[in-house]
């Protein structure tokens, strides 16, 4: 991972900028992030003609974002295309471009995510992975909430980590749901929340309880660690696939299982200790 500070991407940006954006450069926004590889390509005037706007609500939505011009936001692009040079480029930003076969689908999804990873290598700061780690070490508890296709990583990450005998409880309800998940939060718990692209109110909540509170938090996002500067702890971004793509979980994966394994390093005798426990109790559950 690359400890160099880097300028929010153009995902970043949208994400942090989203609500002062008009519904004229909300459209011109959509056009830079669904067709990235043709905007390098294209003039302010060539992008009003696309959506049939003008050229200054083409560059009023470009700074909005915060970028000094349309030049500025292209050479970013550029660069990104450069480093990004993958078979996922070259087949297509969706599925319906892959058609049917098998093998294609199969190359995409490889591709994709080898691209994830070598991103992630680049948007996780070692300094805030340590700061994560360190919370989740210290917590007496840790209350991990995610909704919708979220609701089983924060299960996941729930039940690894009372597997290493840290107490861990998973937040998935909706509504009036979320509710009692609340009153239970108390001192000495640390409130993870996986959420991506955009916040929920169940985030929001969550998040404003552990505030309330005075507990920690991490969040693990994607393109809303700008966004959401200040509301936690700690950010752990790791971008998943891009705009257009069939979104993968894999990347989450990776950095709900490297805090579980640096968790572990962190105390060897106890984690070793806590599987072989597990193992006689699966044999004994079993009959063996």
């Amino acid at each position: 991972m690359s400890a160099t500070t880097k300028l929010p991407s153009l995902d970043e940006r949208v994400a942090a900028a989203r609500d002062a954006l008009s519904p004229a450069e909300e459209r011109v926004v959509s056009f830079l992030v669904e067709h990235r590889e043709e905007a390098v390509f294209l003039s302010a005037a060539d992008i009003a003609r696309r959506l049939d706007t003008s050229d200054a609500t083409v560059i009023r939505a470009v700074q909005t974002l915060g970028y000094g011009g349309l030049s500025a936001l292209k050479g970013e692009l550029q660069d990104a295309l450069r480093s990004r040079a993958t078979p996922t480029l070259r087949l297509g930003r969706s599925l319906e471009d892959l058609g049917d076969d098998p093998d294609a689908i199969l190359e995409h999804v490889l591709a994709t995510e080898l691209a994830l990873i070598k991103d992630a290598r680049e948007t996780l700061r070692p300094s805030d992975f340590a700061r994560a780690v360190e919370l989740l070490a210290s917590a007496d508890r840790v209350v991990v909430q995610g909704v919708g296709p979220n609701a089983s990583l924060a299960e996941y990450f729930a039940l690894r980590l009372g597997r290493l005998r840290k107490s861990a409880l998973a937040v998935t309800a909706r509504g009036v749901g979320l509710a009692d998940a609340l009153l239970d939060m108390r001192r000495g718990d640390l409130a993870v929340a996986i959420v991506y692209e955009r916040g929920t109110p169940e985030f929001e909540h969550v998040l404003d309880r552990a505030k309330e509170l005075r507990l920690p938090s991490i969040i693990i996002t994607d393109t809303l660690g700008f966004a959401l500067a200040g509301r936690s702890t700690v950010a752990l971004s790791a971008r998943r696939a891009g705009s257009g793509m069939f979104h993968l979980s894999s990347i989450t994966m990776v950095v709900i299982d490297a805090l579980l394994m640096a968790l572990a390093g962190r105390d060897r005798v106890r984690a070793l200790d806590a599987y072989e426990d597990l193992q006689r109790l699966r044999a004994r559950v079993a009959g063996h």
